[in-house]
């Protein structure tokens, strides 16, 4: 009896909430373990311990009841749920040690509250959901490497790279998807973010699984993955644009009927070449009878001529030289290197000859001819 009450005595202040019972009734509780419930020691002792179970865990807890008394082995810091008199469920964290108590074998409880924490792991467990949930259905593509290796892509990654399975793409090196051309910008760029910068987007080329290339747009960030400094990259699809882009600026810079080259190209060229300062000759040719052309037969007759005329040049010199057209009826040639008297010569009259050759627009033979112009650089000035 002494040893009991001594032991109500050191328990009745212990800050935890303390249950002793016998798989039916409760035999002693504290007054932690009152307040827990939300009822008094009064109403506990005495009381069913199945009250203040959870109705869903009444049998588990006859399960560790018997095992805790028959085995007389303790069972340490597991994760139950209890009920208040109110009927409120707890989450608790109990140790059950088995326990002699007014010549009974019973079991102590002894718990602490972890309602507030579960809530906080449930929110953060539904925070990272809904953030996986974004990730996973945004239409970006999300890769995180560290030291280079692909460790997480999104579903997004993966249809952009061609992979089905995100075990395709975790482990690879991140320079078997980007383009040799743009890896000393890329690994530049990948130290900037281990420094803790932000690297705005820029272009780029991946190489799929597949081998098919596409353009894209990468920016990257600083961020962790497993307790370690990663490197997260947002890139998107650019294919399409890159090459609407091409075309816009290759027609800014061809003739839209012949496809040559035109004038400001041709300016664009002539101003590298000068840079360079080496020599090199340019061809002005200036066509004769394309007016008559356009009178007699139209404009789209005319058209046809220029086709062919561009044909006819192209074939002759794409070897040697560029051709250009710079005007209506009016190409120019720049041919690169040295050349002298004699081989423009040579060239020149190739070009008289072919251009002398009949040409024939709907059932029409038209014949045209040319006056050509030679400037040598640097020997006739700076143009």
């Amino acid at each position: 009896m002494k040893s009991e009450e001594k032991f109500r005595s050191l328990l009745t202040y212990t800050p935890d909430p303390i249950f002793v019972h016998d798989g039916v009734k409760i035999m002693y509780a504290n007054e932690a373990a009152a307040n827990l419930v939300g009822t008094t020691v009064r109403v506990l002792e005495g009381g069913f311990i199945s009250e203040y179970i959870d109705p869903t865990k009444v049998d588990i807890a006859k399960s560790i009841t018997e095992e805790v008394i028959s085995k007389h082995k303790p069972l340490y810091d597991f994760d139950f749920k209890i009920r208040s008199k109110s009927g409120e469920i707890i989450d608790a964290v109990l140790s059950a040690i088995p326990f002699s108590y007014m010549g009974k074998k019973t079991v102590m409880i002894s718990c602490r509250d972890i309602t507030v924490r579960k809530k906080m792991e449930l929110a953060l467990k539904e925070s990272e959901e809904r953030y996986r949930h974004l990730i996973e259905n945004v239409p970006l593509g999300i890769m995180i490497h560290q030291n280079s290796i692909i460790q997480y892509a999104n579903s997004t990654a993966l249809r952009l790279l061609g992979a089905e399975k995100i075990k395709e793409i975790n482990g690879l090196n991140l320079f078997n998807i980007i383009h040799p051309d743009y890896h000393q910008v890329v690994s530049k760029r990948i130290e900037r973010v281990k420094e803790g910068h932000f690297t705005t987007p820029l272009y780029e080329r991946f190489i799929r699984l597949d081998g098919r290339e596409i353009d894209v747009e990468v920016s990257g960030l600083p961020t962790k993955m497993n307790g370690e400094s990663a490197v997260q990259l947002v890139f998107w699809d650019v294919t399409e644009r890159k090459k609407e882009e091409d075309l816009i600026r290759y027609r800014a810079y061809h003739d839209t009927l012949t496809d040559l080259p035109n004038r400001l190209k041709f300016h664009i060229d002539l101003e590298e070449e000068i840079k360079k300062d080496t020599m090199f000759t340019i061809l002005y040719l200036d066509l004769h009878g394309l007016k008559p052309v356009n009178d007699s037969y139209g404009h789209q007759a005319g058209d046809m001529v220029l086709i062919k005329v561009t044909a006819r040049l192209t074939g002759i010199l794409n070897s040697e030289g560029r051709v250009y057209r710079i005007g209506g009826d009016e190409f120019a040639v720049l041919l690169q290197g040295v050349k002298n008297e004699e081989e423009i010569k040579e060239i020149t009259h190739k070009i008289d000859e072919i251009l002398k050759q009949p040409i024939y627009i709907s059932n029409t033979i038209i014949q045209v001819t040319t006056s050509i112009g030679v400037v040598f650089s640097p020997e006739h000035g700076k143009i």
